[in-house]
């Protein structure tokens, strides 16, 4: 059967300013341009085009592969590289593509203007469910057409084969992707057992890097003449939506997919003769049943490790563990730290405390290397005392400003914002805010309930600047990978740890076009009993911990400063807004609170003396007026620093190096000098004896004892 097979050739305005043409092949020209990852895909501010389309006379994909392999050496001189490897990009004319082609005895013709306009606008709108065969089809071809490149050439290694499956003609893997690999390949030759997690920033592959763990053990499994079998956990059934096309890759290594997400595990006939890997929710594990109808595991992963809750889940995990003797546990996450001290423990009880982490990838070195887009956290706290819908109608009203302040600046590309809100009725109340307040952009929905939910439509929209903002709960919080996104918002509560921050944010960071930022607007009211201020200072202080960012921590202003002008935006605080001086102010600030909360007694002894010696304070009574003025004002401090104290002078920072050191040495100078009452003393006391002895001396006892009765006193 003859396959209806085209070659074609793909430009954009941006790639035209260099002279550069895309030619490939495909089997459906609509579903191509959906299925190529970013830079080949029309959109995202680029807006791709095909030049051109030529139907060709292919009797089979190799003999297709093959057509495009000629196309591609006749114009090799003129090949475009990347990272010292080929690319699919041509400098050189349509012109001269076209008149190449026109000559050729395989091209059946060359499709019209109006054809491909039509195509065009078909691969710009929605897709089906019905157009995901296709869509398969394509990402197939396009991992046969790499891996025929690489054969050509010699017989494939299994890390060659997989990372030809997984990435486009002509990509490298990245280097924390070709470490995992080889970190993991020794561990399964050389182990008998591990449990690691791979910590990698959202954005750089953490979906790669699970697959490549899966393939590894099971060709490892192989080679031991032992059958694998995997589970795949995730907490949440929208992770496996947008990642499954990617696991069902795995039948390449006679991995049978069953897809037990979706509340399909129940229903799942698992082959026991066969490498298997099973999908499976938490959700759907929290009872001894579900547990028991599968196999022994030999290899269980769970994806978003940090989200291992629930105490009948975990025990149940647990005691698989043990009696399955699972001879890997791995899991992946870009936030394995979690403010939840009960989910910090079970992850500590799994993988050991401190964390046992396979392979590590930070935010900075994410950003360093170009793997995903510059996260930026912008802060609005809003005053307390007011009602839960005007908090939400603020809430839609900082996301309408702030698309509008980055689309002035031409910071707007992609289009698409996910707001976060805590409940289903605070979703419908904000998306009926946000329909009347920006009628003429596009508003969605993310809840439990199905027949409310429109965020497929979201997902599979074309990102091509027009704002799309989604409103949801706990969906797409994690572990989603969705083209576009420009934006993430939350309207927080004082249970939301940066950890979820750093999440939240990160839906945003992936790299869809050159010099993106990925925001993160965080709006939350200050609570009853605390201040705007201690709000701000907790969410900052928690973000710059979270991050890892020991020089942000460091009292130097240069070094704060650069990390301000890293991850922070715009500072809003009961609606005035700060500049990049004033917040790097604020934080420095808050810093040096914190360091004091964390300093032993001795060393907040001398920060609070170094504060009092700068007030200028001079006695107790100044101390104790200045309450509340004072920044780090301790009531009781003699009582509170009590293997520290000397005494009042020393503790207000009084230079007292001229005084006599102890009180017999005061009472014998003041004698000599011929004073006898306490009103004399304080009228004729040189400057080298203190104005206040009770503040100098601890024996000091009241100035009737002190200056009356002399047989008192040793001399």
């Amino acid at each position: 059967m003859d396959y209806v097979c085209f070659l074609y050739c793909i430009s954009s305005k941006y790639t035209d300013l260099n002279g550069y043409k895309k030619l490939g092949m495909t089997v459906h020209p609509i579903h191509r341009m959906r299925v190529y990852n970013t830079g080949d895909a029309p959109g995202i501010g680029l807006e791709k085009k095909y030049d051109g389309i030529w139907q060709v006379n292919a009797k089979s994909k190799i003999e297709l592969l093959n057509l495009e392999k000629d196309l591609h050496t006749y114009f090799e001189h003129q090949r475009q590289k990347r990272a010292g490897k080929n690319t699919e990009w041509f400098a050189l004319s349509f012109e001269s593509v076209e008149k190449y082609l026109s000559s050729q005895t395989y091209v059946i013709r060359q499709l019209s203007i109006e054809e491909i306009n039509i195509i065009q606008s078909k691969s710009e709108s929605n897709s089906t469910p019905e157009d995901m065969e296709k869509i398969m089809e394509e990402t197939n071809l396009i991992a046969e057409q790499n891996m025929l490149l690489l054969t050509s050439i010699h017989s494939l290694t299994l890390k060659e084969e997989f990372f030809a499956t997984f990435l486009c003609p002509g990509t490298s893997p990245r280097r924390i992707q070709n470490e995992l690999w080889d970190l993991w390949e020794q561990i399964t030759k050389s182990t008998s057992k591990y449990r690691g997690i791979v910590n990698w920033a959202t954005g750089t592959g953490k979906t790669l890097a699970l697959l490549m763990l899966f393939v590894i053990s099971a060709n490892n499994a192989k080679k031991q003449g032992q059958l694998f079998r995997g589970l795949l956990i995730a907490p949440k059934n929208d992770i496996f939506n947008t990642i499954i096309y990617h696991i069902r890759k795995l039948s390449k290594w006679d991995i049978s997919v069953c897809e037990g997400h979706n509340a399909h595990l129940s229903l799942l006939n698992i082959p026991l003769d066969k490498p298997v890997l099973i999908t499976a929710t938490h959700a759907s594990l929290t009872d001894s049943n579900s547990w028991n109808k599968l196999p022994n595991i030999t290899h269980c992963h769970y994806d978003e490790v940090h989200r291992i809750t629930g105490d009948e889940f975990y025990k149940l995990l647990q005691a698989k563990l043990d009696e399955w003797d699972t001879r890997f546990l791995t899991g992946t996450s870009a936030t394995p730290k979690t403010c939840a001290p009960s989910q910090h423990k079970k992850i500590a009880e799994l993988f050991e405390d401190p964390l046992q982490i396979l392979h590590k990838c930070d935010v900075d070195e994410a950003i360093a290397e170009g793997w995903i887009a510059q996260p930026r956290f912008g802060v609005n706290i809003i005053s307390k005392n007011i009602t839960t819908n005007q908090s939400i109608n603020i809430f839609v009203n900082i996301i309408r400003e702030s698309i509008i302040d980055k689309q002035t600046k031409g910071l707007w590309n992609g289009g698409k914002v996910i707001a976060y809100l805590s409940t289903r009725a605070h979703v419908s109340y904000a998306v009926a805010v946000a329909k009347e307040l920006m009628p003429d952009w596009h508003i969605y929905t993310a809840v439990e309930d199905a027949d409310a939910s429109d965020d497929d439509k979201f997902v599979k929209d074309m990102a091509n600047g027009e704002p799309r903002i989604l409103f949801a709960c706990e969906r797409y919080r994690e572990g989603s990978d969705i083209p576009g996104i420009e934006m993430t918002s939350i309207l927080m509560g004082n249970t939301i740890g940066a950890n979820i921050l750093v999440q939240i944010v990160g839906r945003a960071l992936r790299n869809d076009y050159k010099n993106k930022e990925g925001w993160c607007i965080i709006v939350r009211p200050s609570d009853e009993g605390t201040t705007e201020d201690d709000v701000f200072d907790s969410i900052v202080l928690e973000i710059m911990e979270f991050m890892g960012n020991e020089n942000a921590m460091s009292p130097s202003r240069d070094k704060i400063k650069q990390f301000v002008e890293k991850f922070f935006g715009s500072v809003a605080i009961s609606g005035k807004v700060y500049n990049v001086d004033e917040t790097i102010y604020r934080i420095q600030a808050m810093n040096a609170r914190k360091v004091f909360e964390r300093a032993d007694p001795k060393e907040k002894y001398e920060v609070i003396r170094a504060l009092n010696r700068e007030l200028g304070l001079l006695t107790k009574d100044e101390y104790k007026s200045k309450m509340l003025e004072h920044p780090k004002y301790i009531k009781d401090p003699k009582c509170y620093f009590k293997d520290h104290w000397i005494s009042w002078y020393h503790f207000l920072g009084v230079d007292i190096s001229a005084f006599p050191k102890t009180k017999p040495e005061w009472i014998r100078i003041w004698k000599d000098m011929g004073i006898t009452s306490w009103s004399e003393y304080k009228e004729k006391h040189p400057l080298t004896l203190p104005a206040n002895p009770g503040e100098m001396y601890e024996d000091y006892t009241n100035p009737d004892a002190e200056f009356g009765v002399e047989e008192n006193y040793e001399w």
